[in-house]
């Protein structure tokens, strides 16, 4: 065997056997260390070390040798490892922890964007901002590990083939093996591990130029669909568009998405980046269209907290709102300044790049402690009486918030009076509660009653011997529970007005008809009919001879609540405002 063969063989087989023991050392991680470790947060910063070190050591294992990936990767988990830990002290439990997956987004962003600057670095430390070979690390290791997956994928597809296989003639061999718990974890990171090394090795084929490339192509088709949408703003309202964040965050992918395809086409150096005159344009219009979308995204996070405070999902929009000001602010002026421009984004990249590592670190701090901040803001804006019952996040607080949300809602829970009676009960459910839907069902329960109570204070009953109770209206539909509480919330002169007789002597109950307040000054008329006790509501009342829908003005509406009006027959008994016939 040539020394050159033996030496390729001797590097797959130190990364598979690294990798395995990668594996066996994760699978002890999570199914052993939490019998040994009794301290639960403890426990989160040894799982976050021991993950976050195997991914980044397997990342640039290869391109550096054994110790000094190890050194690499430990100098960057551990501190991340650290802040996981310290934010966990939030909850009382890691459970919570695991299910913030904001907290665990944000270790895993240190991480992600930490990696080439460390691999740079470990290799000669003044490369560590060399954006060349930051670009060159970063896309290598993207393109590496999509394969290495792949590979792994297609490795489990065989086995579980192979076991099918050969249990039809009862060897069952494979299904034995991977009954031992530690196994499927080592064969996953020993083949991980192989297939990052042959990627290592077949680096001037398994290069990221290709993608690059193909990705250079979409730039025309991002600009298009962005000066299609911004020729299209000024048709839109603004309140509509952007009152919650799902706009928003459909926008932040997309400069996400445009920022990352103006880097491709710039590439590492100007000699790699597009030539192409037309791909040039392309890429300068899309740059300077980026303040535009960052500012959308700005507004649409301001509105929402402003209307409903804020939450740890909209503190964390903000964060991701500074840096897509960051960035379209830098490409926009770097372009406009037009001589060096591409550099100029170059260094733009590299340090919003380690600003995003710095407030990733302080989201897992004490400084961006998103579940304080939330608590605070929902606790001032109901004691500043700005909002009801229900627009107060009672779960999130008292489930989702950690200790600090515990502490707002026994902050809530402890104002005395009436007025807060509807809180109080709403959190001593939550906190009885670990089913979200049960108190969801419960809280829709209480909110339907209110609006019911609502919807009766609101309606004036023309009628004799009969009083509007809330049972009577507490069957109607939500959505004509809530269409009659915008229509009678419309004017209070004379309001909604309700009349109940018996139209039809020849069936059992009362008829007839509800005069709702219109967006103009005039009325609508509904039938309605009081069976079992309950009121019905029927279709709108219309003009027997052309079929048009009932239209009345607010002052014979009015003759209704003063009385005069008469209930004389007609084909049955009809309601008669002067000259005018009312049929239910």
């Amino acid at each position: 065997m040539k020394a050159e063969d033996t030496q390729v063989t001797s590097g797959r087989a130190v990364m598979a056997v690294v990798g395995g023991m990668t594996g066996l050392a994760i699978w002890a991680m999570f199914d052993v260390l939490p019998d040994l470790l009794t301290n639960p947060h403890l426990l989160v910063a040894v799982l976050a070390a021991g993950c976050g070190f195997a991914a980044v050591m397997m990342a640039i294992l290869g391109p550096l040798h054994l110790g000094r990936a190890a050194m690499g990767a430990a100098l960057l988990a551990g501190p991340a490892a650290l802040m996981l830990g310290w934010a966990s002290l939030r909850f009382d439990t890691p459970d919570k922890l695991w299910e913030d997956s904001l907290l665990i987004q944000a270790w895993a962003i240190y991480l992600f964007l930490g990696t080439p600057f460390v691999a740079a670095w470990i290799r000669r430390h003044a490369d560590w901002r060399n954006y060349e070979k930051l670009f060159d690390y970063a896309w290598a290791i993207v393109v590496r590990y999509t394969a290495a997956w792949m590979f792994v994928g297609a490795f489990w597809l065989l086995l579980f083939l192979s076991d099918a296989l050969l249990s039809i003639v009862g060897i069952t061999v494979i299904e034995q093996l991977l009954d031992y718990t530690p196994v499927p974890y080592v064969l996953t990171g020993a083949v991980l591990g192989l297939a990052l090394m042959v990627g290592y090795e077949m680096r001037d084929y398994l290069s990221p130029f290709m993608v690059l490339h193909l990705l250079r192509l979409l730039v025309p088709g991002m600009l298009i669909v962005v000066v299609v949408f911004v020729a299209a703003l000024p048709f839109q309202d603004p309140t509509t568009l952007f009152g919650g964040l799902s706009p928003a965050g459909t926008l932040l992918a997309v400069v996400a998405g445009a920022v990352s395809l103006i880097s491709v086409a710039i590439d590492k150096t100007d000699d790699e980046a597009v030539r192409n005159r037309a791909m040039r344009l392309a890429t300068e219009g899309l740059a300077i269209l980026l303040p535009i979308l960052a500012g959308l995204i700005v507004y649409a996070v301001w509105l929402r907290v402003t209307q409903h405070g804020w939450t740890p999902t909209r503190l964390a929009a903000a964060v991701l709102a500074v840096f897509a000001v960051s960035y379209s602010l830098f490409y926009a002026a770097a372009v406009l300044r037009r001589k060096n421009w591409m550099a100029r984004i170059r260094k733009a990249n590299v340090v919003i790049a380690l600003a995003m590592m710095a407030a990733a670190l302080l989201w897992l701090s004490p400084v961006l402690n998103a579940q304080k901040l939330s608590t605070d803001s929902q606790v001032a804006r109901y004691l500043d009486g700005g909002v009801s019952v229900e627009d107060v996040p009672v779960w999130e607080m008292v489930h989702d918030w950690g200790r600090a949300g515990s502490a707002g809602a026994a902050q809530l829970r402890a104002l005395e009076g009436e007025a807060h009676g509807e809180l109080r009960e709403a959190i001593g459910f939550a906190t009885s509660t670990g089913q979200r839907y049960i108190f969801e069902r419960k809280s829709e329960d209480v909110l339907r009653g209110d609006h019911v109570a609502r919807l009766v204070a609101q309606i004036t009953l023309v009628s004799e011997g009969t009083t509007l109770t809330h049972e009577m209206l507490s069957n109607l539909p939500d959505f004509r529970l809530q269409d009659w509480l915008v229509s009678c919330g419309r004017a209070t002169d004379p309001g909604c007005i309700l009349v109940l007789e018996d139209f039809d002597p020849t069936s059992e109950g009362l008829e007839g008809m509800i005069f709702l307040p219109s967006y103009d000054e005039g009325y609508e008329a509904i039938s309605v009919a009081m069976r079992f006790g309950q009121l019905e509501p029927g279709a709108h009342l219309r003009d027997p001879a052309t079929g048009a829908v009932r239209r009345l003005s607010r002052a014979q509406v009015q003759r209704v609540v003063d009385g005069d009006f008469e209930l004389a027959p007609s084909r049955r008994r009809a309601l008669w405002i002067g000259d005018l016939e009312l049929l239910p």
